[in-house]
């Protein structure tokens, strides 16, 4: 969890705070046959972005610390004209996570900040408003979801509920860098890409959904693996061979991708023998190729 900040607020002043989960990535992404909608599968991990919300009553303007968080700040607007509010403030947005890294560090933060919005309101936005906010500032992850599932981030709609991997661990390995998640969807390349991929990632969801309904941890490694190679065309991570070969030789399930980011990781199912010897020879043979890091799904 995050260490609480220190908020510069006057004494008596109410604040209240907001969290949300973010996620590695995605499992799975692709097209659906219906409605030719973009859809992803998530997969939650535990690292969050906590946003604290300090009202001022003398001002209607809207502001975030750090400054660079615009999207928070437009959720924000939209979110206490809903409820009729005029009044101003600042957002104190910490997240575990660096932007431009495909970890859904920006819909983590439209999150938090929406959770903060209704706390110090206490009331609660029905979750379709809320998606739909979210997604017309841009394409949002469902984390809005403390499990994996199947999302419409472009129409900001919950396709289906999946449920947690709790045992699983991911190695990540950072290539460096950053991607303008919201560049990249304004392009459509994914879009047009993945429409030509769409029978077989149609396929892939099937699989995807049987395996978590099954519990079959190895079937979803080999889809979410199949999709990582795919995405290859869109957004090629220079060290994919590499990653997967150290998958292969440490027992790992398959592997994840952030589609519109930076890491490759390594899916690892804790209840096997020797996990944590076989995370450690990863890290080795991965480390020399960019940041290495492990992380925690959702319990």
């Amino acid at each position: 969890m995050l260490e609480p900040m220190v908020l510069p607020s006057p004494p008596g002043m109410k604040t209240a705070a907001g969290i949300s989960y973010c996620s590695f990535g995605e499992l799975l992404q692709g097209v659906l046959h219906e409605d030719d909608a973009d859809f992803l599968v998530t997969l939650p991990i535990q690292k969050y972005s906590v946003s604290y919300f300090v009202p001022d009553f003398d001002k209607t303007e809207i502001h975030t610390i750090p400054s660079v968080k615009t999207k928070a700040a437009a959720l924000a607007r939209i979110i206490l004209k809903h409820y009729g509010q005029g009044m101003g403030g600042t957002f104190y947005i910490d997240c575990d996570i660096p932007s431009g890294k495909g970890l859904s560090s920006s819909s983590a933060d439209l999150l938090a900040t929406a959770r903060a919005v209704e706390t110090y309101m206490g009331k609660e936005l029905p979750l379709s408003d809320l998606c739909s906010y979210m997604s017309d500032i841009e394409p949002t992850d469902g984390v809005m979801y403390p499990e994996s599932v199947v999302y419409l981030q472009r129409k900001g709609r919950l396709w289906s509920r999946l449920g947690r991997l709790s045992d699983v661990q991911i190695l990540s390995l950072d290539e460096g860098g950053t991607v303008d998640t919201l560049e990249y969807h304004r392009r459509g390349l994914a879009h047009q890409h993945n429409h030509e991929h769409r029978d077989e990632f149609n396929q892939l969801l099937d699989r995807i959904v049987a395996a978590f309904r099954n519990w079959d941890v190895d079937e979803i490694g080999r889809v979410s693996t199949r999709s990582a190679y795919i995405n290859q065309k869109i957004n090629p991570k220079k060290h994919l061979e590499v990653v997967h070969e150290a998958c292969r030789a440490t027992n790992g399930i398959g592997l994840v991708t952030s589609h519109s980011g930076t890491c490759i990781g390594i899916l690892y199912d804790i209840r096997r023998p020797d996990h944590q010897l076989n995370l450690s020879n990863a890290t080795g043979m991965l480390s020399k190729y960019g940041n290495v890091n492990v992380y925690d799904t959702v319990k």
